[in-house]
Order: C-alpha cells, then sequence, then structure tokens
C-alpha cells in the first residue's frame, strides 16, 4: 500500500498538515493565555485610573476643608471681621470645583459671649454659582447637635486633622445626600474652637461608579472599610439605594482579603474582582464577569485559528500537488535516458525493493555502473575511504549547542573544521556524575582511516573510564596503560583534559604532549597557561602523569586547540603561531563564547590565505558561569502578624538546617530577618494586617533571601545610615536596625514592582 513514491507523498503531506495543526494548537493556545493577560492588565489599569481620579477629588475635598479650617483660625485669631470671612469662604469653594457646598463652624458661644451659634455656609447653585446660605445660624437647625457635626467633632486632632462623616441626607442647604470632610479648627492653646467642612455629592458619585461598564453585566462597590458603611454600589442583585450608609456586611460577596486576579464566584458566574485602595481608608472594587472579560479574545483567536486552518489545509493541497509534479514526472524522464545510456551492460546489480518507482530506476542505473566501473574504480576507493574517515569524525563529535541548555553553571562550545585529507583531531565533554564536568581536545598522529578508527576507539575509551569514579590520575594512567595494550598500529594521541566541579569551580587539568591552553579572567586578557607536559598517550606502558589543580572564578574562560591552529599555513609557507593566535583571541574576545571561536577561526583563514588546509582546525572554549542554583529554592507566605511569627522563625531555621549553613550565618540570617519581618509588620502594614512572601534561594556562593509584601511602598535604601558615632541621646530615632541588616549582609536591594515592596538580602557562603 505504501511502496510507490505516490503514496509516501501523501504521507509526507498528511504528516506536515498534522504537524501545522499542532503547532497551529499549541500557538493559538499561548496566544490566548497571552492575550487573557494583557486583557486583565488592561482592565487593572483602566480600574486604576478611575480610581486615580476618585483619589484626586477626596484629596482636593480634604485640602478644601484644610483651607477653610486655616481660614476660620485666623478669623478667630485676627478680630473676627464676618464680611472678610464670609468673601473668603465664597473664594476658597469657587478654587475647589468639585466641593458641593460647606464652610466653618464654630463652638457655642465661642466667637461671641452675646451669640450662641456662628458659622459661614456656602454652596454651589444650579448656575454653579458659589453663594451663601444665612439658614444654619437659626435655633431650627441647631448644628451642634447634627450628625455630621458629632462625627468630625470627636475624630479629629491636631495631628490628623481631617475626619470623615459617614453619609447622611441633608433636607436644609444644598438638600441631598452627601458625605462629608472636615478639619478641625483650634486657637493657641491648640483646643478646638470648631470644624471647617466640605459637602461631598454622592449622587455625582454615584453616576460616575455607574458608567464604570467594560461589559454589560459589570458592578462596583465604593465604600470606607475603615468606618465600615458603603457609598456606592451598582449591584443588580441588591437593592442599592438603602445600602449607603450601611456596613460592608451587607454585601453578600464581598470579603477582607479579595484580590484582583483571584476568581469570585457570585450568582452562578465567575468574575474578577479589580481592587484599588484609596489614600483616606476608601476602596473600589470593580467586578468584570470573566467570560465577557474574554469574549473579545477567544473569539480573535477562534477566527484566527479558523483562518490559518484554512491556509493550512490550502498550503498542504498545493504541496501535494507540486510534489507530484515536479518530482513524479522527471523520475520517469531519469529512468528512460538510464535506460538507453546503460543498455546492454547488467555485471552489476543494484537491489531496490521500495518505493516501486525507483525499483525500475535502480534496474537502469545497473547498466550503467557496469559502463563506467573500471573507470572510476581507483577514485571510488579513495574517496569512500576519505568519505569513511570523515563521516567517523564527524559523526563522534557532539554539535548541538548549547549542549545542556538547562545547566547555567558554564557555558560550552566546541567546532571541528576538518582538512580534505583526514586527521585524527577530536573533542568531547560530559558529566561524570551530577556535580563533575569533563571535557577534552586531543589530536591523533597519522591520517586516513585508521587514524578516524584509532581516535573512535580512544573517544570511547576515555568516555567510559570517566565513568567508573577514577581520580583525575587514576584516569588518566589508566587509560594510557590500555591504549598502550591495544595499539599495534603504534598511534600516539596528544590530549588536554579539564575535570572541573560546576558547583565549586574546582578544576584538574591533565595535558598530555597537547598545546598548553590560553584562560583569562573575567575581566582580564587571554594568557597561556603553563601546564606540565606529560607524555603523550599511548607511547609507554605504566606512565606516571601530573595533575594541575586549580580554582575558576565566575567569568573564567579556557580555550584548547590543536596544532591544526598554531601551525597553519600561509601561501609564504608560515605558520600562524602562537603568538598570532594570542592576539587574535584577545581581539576578538566578547562575551559569546561561539562568537569568539568563529572569529579565530576566521583569522585563521585569513592567514592562509589562497594556501590548502593541512590540518583539522578545532577549538573548543569552556566559560564558567557559577550561576546554577545548588538547592531547592524555599518560599514562605503568611499574615505578617505578631502570632506568626514563630512559624516563621521555625521555617527559617528549618530550611537553614536543611542547607547545613555555618552557626555564623544562621545568626546573621536570624538578626536581619527578624528586623525586616518587623518593619514589614508594623510599617508596611501599619492600619491592617496583610501577607508577606519569603523566598530563599542557595547558590553554589552565596544564600539570598528576598522578602515581598504588598504595604505601603517604603525604600529603606534611601534613609541615611544614623551617626553611630554620637552618644545614643543625640541620635535621631529610626534607623538603627536598617544599618544593622545593611552591615551583616553582603548586598541589600529594594525595589517596587507590581503594587508589591521587593527586599533582597544576600549572604556570600
Amino acid at each position: 500500500m505504501f511502496n510507490t513514491l505516490r503514496s509516501k507523498i501523501a504521507i509526507i503531506t498528511l504528516g506536515m498538515l498534522a504537524a501545522l495543526v499542532v503547532v497551529l494548537s499549541c500557538y493559538s493556545y499561548l496566544y490566548l493565555k497571552h492575550a487573557k493577560s494583557l486583557t486583565i492588565q488592561g482592565g487593572s489599569h483602566a480600574t486604576s485610573v478611575i480610581a486615580q481620579g476618585i483619589n484626586r477629588e477626596i484629596v482636593e475635598l480634604e485640602d478644601n476643608s484644610k483651607d477653610l479650617a486655616l481660614m476660620g483660625s485666623l478669623f478667630y485669631k485676627a478680630g473676627k471681621d464676618k464680611q472678610i470671612a464670609k468673601q473668603t469662604v465664597v473664594r476658597i469653594f469657587e478654587n475647589y470645583d468639585d466641593s458641593l457646598g460647606g464652610g466653618i463652624w464654630f463652638k457655642p458661644y465661642q466667637v461671641s459671649k452675646n451669640e450662641k451659634r456662628f458659622c459661614i455656609y456656602a454652596y454651589r447653585n444650579k448656575d454653579n454659582q458659589v453663594v451663601l446660605d444665612e439658614n444654619f445660624n437659626n435655633d431650627e437647625y441647631n448644628y451642634p447637635e447634627q450628625k455630621w457635626y458629632k462625627e468630625i467633632s470627636a475624630k479629629v486632632t491636631k495631628s490628623n486633622n481631617v475626619a470623615w462623616s459617614s453619609p447622611y441626607y441633608e433636607k436644609q442647604g444644598s438638600n441631598t445626600l452627601m458625605i462629608t470632610v472636615g478639619s478641625g479648627i483650634y486657637d493657641d492653646n491648640g483646643s478646638l474652637i470648631g470644624i471647617s467642612t466640605v459637602d461631598w455629592e454622592i449622587e455625582t458619585l454615584t453616576k460616575r461608579i455607574a458608567n464604570i461598564k467594560p461589559t454589560q453585566n459589570t458592578f462596583s462597590l465604593f465604600a470606607d472599610k475603615e468606618n465600615d458603611y458603603i457609598l456606592v454600589s451598582t449591584d443588580k442583585y441588591l437593592d442599592n439605594k438603602n445600602l449607603i450608609g450601611k456596613s460592608l456586611k451587607n454585601i453578600p460577596w464581598y470579603r477582607d482579603d479579595l484580590k484582583q486576579r483571584t476568581y469570585m464566584e457570585y450568582k452562578g458566574k465567575k468574575y474578577i474582582p479589580y481592587v484599588k485602595n484609596l489614600e483616606n481608608g476608601m476602596f473600589l472594587i470593580v467586578n468584570i464577569p470573566k467570560d465577557e472579560l474574554f469574549y473579545s479574545a477567544v473569539v480573535s483567536v477562534t477566527v484566527l485559528f479558523i483562518a490559518l486552518m484554512f491556509i493550512n489545509i490550502v498550503m498542504a493541497i498545493l504541496l501535494y500537488i507540486v510534489l507530484r509534479k515536479y518530482i513524479m514526472r522527471p523520475i520517469y524522464k531519469l529512468t528512460e535516458i538510464a535506460h538507453r545510456i546503460g543498455k546492454g551492460e547488467t555485471d552489476i546489480k543494484i537491489k531496490v525493493e521500495k518505493p516501486e518507482e525507483f525499483v525500475q530506476l535502480a534496474s537502469t542505473f545497473d547498466k550503467m555502473i557496469t559502463d563506467i566501473k573500471q573507470i572510476t574504480k581507483e577514485r571510488v576507493r579513495i574517496n569512500s575511504e576519505l568519505s569513511i574517515a570523515k563521516s567517523i569524525q564527524a559523526s563522534s563529535l557532539p554539535d548541538v549547542f548549547p549542549p545542556f541548555p538547562d545547566r547555567k553553571e558554564f557555558d560550552i562550545f566546541a567546532s571541528m573544521q576538518p582538512a580534505k585529507e583526514v586527521g585524527g583531531d577530536f573533542y568531547d565533554f560530559y558529566f561524570i556524575d551530577d556535580d563533575n564536568f569533563m571535557f577534552l581536545i586531543a589530536d591523533v598522529s597519522g591520517k586516513g582511516i585508521p587514524a578516524a578508527l584509532f581516535m573512535m576507539t580512544v573517544k570511547t575509551l576515555v568516555n567510559n573510564m570517566a565513568q567508573v569514579g577514577y581520580s583525575p590520575k587514576e584516569l588518566i594512567e589508566t587509560i594510557n596503560d590500555k591504549v598502550c595494550a591495544s595499539n599495534k598500529q603504534g598511534f600516539f594521541v596528544t590530549m588536554l583534559i579539564g575535570i572541573v566541579n560546576v558547583n565549586t569551580g574546582e578544576i584538574s587539568y591533565i595535558n598530555c604532549g597537547h598545546n598548553q591552553p590560553l584562560v583569562k579572567s573575567e575581566n582580564g586578557e587571554y594568557k597561556y597557561l603553563e601546564l606540565d607536559s606529560n607524555i603523550v598517550i599511548g607511547a609507554f606502558e605504566n606512565s606516571k602523569f601530573n595533575i594541575h589543580e586549580a580554582k575558576l572564578k565566575k567569568g573564567d574562560t579556557i580555550f584548547l586547540y590543536t596544532d591544526g591552529i598554531t601551525e597553519a599555513l600561509n601561501s609564504n609557507n608560515e605558520i600562524y603561531g602562537e603568538q598570532n593566535l594570542l592576539e587574535s583571541i584577545n581581539k576578538s574576545d566578547c562575551d559569546d563564547i561561539e562568537t569568539v571561536a568563529e572569529k579565530v577561526k576566521g583569522d585563521v583563514i585569513n592567514y592562509m590565505g589562497t594556501a590548502e588546509q593541512s590540518d583539522d582546525i578545532t577549538m573548543l572554549i569552556f566559560k564558567y558561569k557559577n550561576e546554577a542554583i545548588t538547592e531547592k529554592i524555599k518560599i514562605y507566605k503568611n499574615l505578617a502578624v505578631q502570632e506568626n511569627y514563630k512559624p516563621f522563625y521555625d521555617w527559617l531555621h528549618r530550611v537553614c538546617d536543611e542547607w547545613k549553613l555555618s552557626d555564623t550565618l544562621i545568626n546573621k540570617i536570624d538578626m536581619s530577618a527578624e528586623e525586616i519581618y518587623a518593619n514589614i509588620m508594623f510599617y508596611s502594614y501599619p492600619k491592617n494586617s496583610g501577607i508577606i512572601e519569603v523566598t530563599m534561594s542557595k547558590y553554589s556562593d552565596k544564600v539570598t533571601i528576598k522578602f515581598e509584601d504588598e504595604g505601603v511602598p517604603y525604600n529603606p535604601l534611601e534613609k541615611p545610615d544614623p551617626d553611630i558615632t554620637l552618644p545614643p541621646e543625640e541620635r535621631p530615632l529610626g534607623g538603627l536596625g536598617i544599618f544593622m541588616v545593611k552591615e551583616m549582609t553582603d548586598n541589600m536591594d529594594y525595589e517596587y514592582k507590581n503594587n508589591r515592596n521587593i527586599l533582597t538580602l544576600t549572604f556570600m557562603l
């Protein structure tokens, strides 16, 4: 069924179509996921803009009340000119467009012993003009007994001179439902002698919040959490008018720990709540139905998927037609031509069973091969030998880079450009165990197939012996003895081996008659590393080898090469040499080791010019990055309250014990963590408790602790260090704890990201 080329073309076409369907499905899924994320972010941004606008209005109302309080204080202290005071009240309100009305209200008999009450009240009329209302200075109204007056008078203090009333319906003056913000008026002795007030019309706020409708069934809540009352609700399932001024307990879906991007189920629907806290303790929550929020994204992805699927099907059909036209027909023509050329010659048979189209083609080429056999016999033998040898070399060398994409401790790159004549260069690298990594470069004496086969034998032997668990010295001496025992052709190998512990950077070099490597530190230049040059491998049994041990630092780079580089000849028969290599690699140095290797190879080839390449150009570069985490990351997350400090302390010490940290380091971590935990608990969440998230990570050379919270933004690094040379009684309060943490840590970083304080402490091992 599948023996014909036509059937195979059909299978290939269907396979390609299936692969495209899988790729398209994955792309659509990722695209939809990304679109949803962007949609959520867009909703958060839009809600933030609305909340910021309300917040600005609140700040302006509070500023208005403060200005009125200041004017009231000046009026009381500077002659009590009522006419000037009235004019000033009007002018102040004219400067604040969002204020509905308000004024100054003195305690009974405070302005004059003969005048029980004195107040100045102004409001905006329907023509948006600020006018005075004289109807509040009468016995009938008696403003000191009004609820809003009592609430604001009881809440204001000289240090926190702004307070909000609960919602109320004012039948006199503006005659509307409102909420009032006020500030205290004080005499020279600091005693409260009256208050200033600014009215905020709730109906205006209700209309604004009701217009927050990114989708049809979106609803919102605006309330004061600290004083526990509702200002605006647009939930269609509730009696919103009767909820104004009542407790948040009347909202069935509300809870204190509600967070953005946490789905909330209500009335059989999933909602995404966008929570925005304002500066005066009020908050705005906009609940958007999940299915309505993502509707456009889902529709867009569906349409895109269908369109691309249609295009894929059309492309597959066209591909099938093209393959049939431009492959099948030429094959039939070639078969006819080959039949003519080889007519009558049947000495050599090419046996091909499938596909069926090529069976006929093979039978015609039998005759053609017989005709040219004698002419090309010797050339075929030579080319075959060279091809086999080159194939042996190429197939045995790793050529996928990076070879270990999940390992961040190091980077490695190697390449070989073979000469026309087959040589014996090779390189290799692999993990001996989880921690130790081995890399090598070698050059086998001789050329051709025998040298290539010997190279494969040595390469396999080195790989097998490296897995046994020998020490570096035992490893190389065992390899040498085994090579000598089976070396009937008399070959030998120059080799340079590096065995590095990727966690500690400890490295053992073994140089067996090879070129000296080039090494560099992170910010330095390449230099030749002088190693003891042992005897070549395969020369004498029972030879002893010296091992050179060192320790790599972060950024250290090792460059290995064969003599195909240093002994490359130009057209004048001059060698490239070690000095040219040193200058070339330092001139070509950059962070990307593959680029370094390509530039060095390019410089060698440019040096050769028109001269023929006589030997393999082989190189290997190893760069120690020292970036791997050697232990798993540990995460602690809980409310930042005093009773949770003990569980946090126990978790911290369990991790330190598990990682076997020193007592000195544990003491530093303990004291630093306690200080940061207390700062988050008392200062990041001064009014309400919030979440603290702590992430501990252990690297090969350091331990990091990252504290995250969603409280008040605060960068401790901006606070200047205390002058500890001063006596304690002369030092300003605060800052000593953070200074202590700075002294105990090796590094301390802060950033404010995604509405979160992120403080990272680093302790070097």
